[in-house]
């Protein structure tokens, strides 16, 4: 609880969308900018809590980065 509440002090602008168990995964992730990421990413796949975890684990976004990066090069 006190993870999430540092993580989304605002707590009235959580979407919806995901569910508790989703924001208690996103609530441990440090960096702001990824928290928010993940979120959309989950938003807009429709991604189930153990697809969360496991791209949180396989550091979906540090490579999906890579990915454009190497694509405007």
């Amino acid at each position: 609880m006190r993870a999430f509440f540092n993580a989304f002090p605002i707590w009235n602008a959580v979407r919806t969308e995901l569910s508790w168990t989703h924001y208690r995964i996103i609530s441990r992730i440090d960096n702001t900018e990824h928290r928010i990421q993940y979120i959309e990413h989950s938003i807009e796949g429709n991604w189930n809590t153990r697809t969360l975890q496991r791209n949180i684990d396989s550091q979906y976004l540090g490579r999906l980065l890579k990915f454009s990066d190497a694509e405007n090069k």
